[in-house]
């Protein structure tokens, strides 16, 4: 049957995204998904690590949202953090050692999110000095780095040109030294280093949809032309990009420039729909009579 696909992260063949605050797995060419988890909270933002044999991901199955990690076929889950804070899944070192996620763990204010590497085979976290970010992306055989500052879903906040909305920073030569990447009157978010140009998010023409720049920022092309979704929550495995736009799964192929949407079958019992029984003097609000007495209504 049909679900909401979101959180989509991809690897050669295989997608893993989010639906039923699980994680399921799909072939990238599409087909009947198969259940990844049956986790007791909610799941989000899964990462496949370099080689694709793993996947990390943010859950809040023991209360705040942290880091976790699991094979990618499927298996236990291994909780990574324990920072107790708003914890959020975003990629991978280089070699696939470390769990990068962004966090306010230990930031005065609630939402200034910092990179964290987090070991692979547990340990404390080391914070990345690259100052506040949302997102990062590596330059693939070179010492670049590109991160995300406010770098969150643009779709949440349609059409912001606020104080916050998303920016990004390049570092071309790896030293250190951020500069903004390009100037534009939108929200940016997904950063993706690919090859020889940086591809993102924004809406600054609109609705968000998916473009790309040189690493000094020129040539700004536009690859989608969405209007009814925003594209949202992109990911890459260095060869083509994954995302969401309204309930569906779509993949776009830079060496091709196209963009193709992904048929997926979710074979589920739909067990978050069925009826709840409660105890209502725990959950009732408020009550009200009809005035004939016939009838009761109550808020729970």
């Amino acid at each position: 049957g049909l679900a909401y696909y979101r959180h989509p992260t991809i690897h050669r063949d295989r997608i893993v995204f989010v639906t039923e605050d699980d994680l399921w797995t799909v072939a990238a060419q599409g087909g009947t998904a198969r259940r990844l988890t049956a986790n007791p909270g909610t799941v989000s933002f899964p990462v496949f690590s370099p080689d694709g044999t793993k996947i990390a991901f943010t859950s809040r199955d023991e209360g705040h949202p942290e880091a976790w990690v699991m094979d990618a076929e499927g298996g236990m889950p291994s909780r990574l953090t324990f920072m107790g804070a708003i914890t959020q899944v975003v990629g991978w070192s280089r070699d696939g050692q470390h769990v990068v996620v962004s966090t306010d763990w230990q930031q005065p204010f609630r939402g200034v999110m910092h990179l964290h590497s987090v070991p692979l085979d547990g340990g404390p976290s080391k914070p990345l000095r690259v100052g506040p970010a949302r997102a990062i992306s590596h330059q693939p055989g070179g010492p670049g780095v590109v991160i995300g500052r406010n770098s969150a879903d643009p779709a949440r906040w349609k059409r912001y040109r606020g104080g916050t909305a998303g920016t990004l920073w390049v570092d071309r030569e790896g030293r250190g030294t951020y500069r903004p990447l390009i100037t534009l009157e939108g929200n940016l978010a997904a950063p993706m280093w690919i090859g020889s140009r940086i591809y993102f998010i924004s809406d600054h023409e609109g609705a968000g949809n998916l473009y790309s720049c040189t690493p000094t920022g020129r040539r700004l092309t536009r690859h989608t032309h969405l209007e009814e979704f925003y594209a949202r929550f992109a990911h890459s495995d260095g060869r083509v990009i994954v995302f969401h736009a309204g309930a569906d799964l779509h993949v776009f192929d830079p060496k091709t420039a196209e963009s193709r949407s992904v048929e997926v079958k979710v074979a589920s019992s739909r067990g978050q729909r069925n009826r709840r029984f409660i105890e209502p003097e725990t959950f009732v609000e408020s009550i009200a009579l009809h005035p004939a007495g016939h009838s009761l209504a109550a808020t729970i």
